[in-house]
């Protein structure tokens, strides 16, 4: 990734956050800087893990393809920054790899795993964690693309003790594993300062490469992302029942399963749904922001149990 490494103690929120613009990443949080010494020492029963899992594909003409990783690996990071050092909380490697519903020969550089293969293989990252001693571990999901309904068969699966990673053992007790996207958590808990932030937009306002991956983009990596390239994607009609906005109503379709949403009006760009053109640095900073508080008052319970 090019970053910096510190090694000194936490850092102000502007400095730690991977992504930010110095590139700085403190090695007091992230796991894969850590030696296996620290590493050793980082593991104990209160400790937070947050393994970040997302994708790489496209989002339009404007957006890198690491839009959805890069954001969530952000997003961790910061909120660990927040709940350290009262509450030790440490980011995993990015899962870098999921499904994804696009095609990979119309789009080059996007990648694309079988379902199968994704579930067994973030099994075994996940198993590897529990069995090197995190006994409390949270897979926060930066994609979508049906990961979330699929992430939590890995999580599931895992709370009941089974093991593939080693047939022959179990899980070791006393172990919990978490999953959430972190779209909804915002929805749920910070859903009026989200959508203050956001100018209220009319409609569908982002479900893919919109303003609001779009603006934590431009947050963090200005450099990668051409907005003289934004055009409007598809945006979904709003329904009573149907979820039609990542930043509003997203989490709909955890209330009312395989619901799909409203029709679309056409826009000027396909492969997107949103308004990118809406997007700007300090809407990013403003979603991140919300988004390591929400994440750092629920590591803060989950670390209490």
């Amino acid at each position: 990734m090019g970053a910096k490494v510190t090694t000194g103690g936490v850092r102000s929120f502007q400095e730690v956050t991977a992504l930010s613009p110095d590139g700085s990443i403190s090695k007091d949080l992230f796991l894969p800087y850590m030696t296996r010494v620290e590493a050793a020492k980082a593991v104990t029963d209160e400790a937070v893990l947050l393994v970040p899992v997302a994708t790489i594909e496209q989002h339009g003409d404007h957006g890198p393809l690491q839009t959805d990783i890069d954001n969530c690996l952000a997003i961790c990071l910061a909120a660990a920054e927040k709940v350290n050092p009262d509450v030790r909380c440490v980011v995993a490697a990015p899962v870098w790899w999921s499904i994804s519903p696009f095609d990979v020969s119309q789009y080059p550089g996007c990648i694309r795993l079988r379902e199968d293969v994704f579930k067994e293989a973030l099994g075994d990252v996940v198993e590897s964690y529990l069995f090197g001693g995190f006994k409390k571990i949270a897979l926060v999901n930066g994609h979508g693309g049906g990961t979330e309904w699929m992430i939590p068969e890995v999580v599931y699966r895992l709370n009941r003790g089974e093991s593939h990673l080693f047939p022959d053992r179990r899980v070791p007790p006393g172990s919990i594993v978490v999953t959430f996207s972190w779209f909804p958590l915002l929805e749920v808990f910070a859903q009026e300062e989200l959508m203050a932030a956001r100018g209220n937009p009319e409609g569908c306002a982002d479900w893919h490469g919109g303003d609001v991956e779009t603006a934590l983009q431009l947050y963090l990596r200005p450099n990668l992302v051409q907005m003289d390239r934004a055009r409007v994607g598809n945006r979904y009609q709003p329904l009573e029942f149907a979820p039609y906005d990542i930043g509003r109503s997203w989490y709909f379709q955890y209330i009312i399963a395989g619901y799909p949403p409203g029709p679309a009006h056409p826009g000027e760009m396909t492969g997107i749904s949103g308004d990118p053109t809406l997007a700007t640095p300090e809407l990013g900073k403003r979603i991140l922001e919300l988004a390591s508080d929400v994440i750092g008052r629920f590591v803060r319970e989950f670390a209490s149990r």
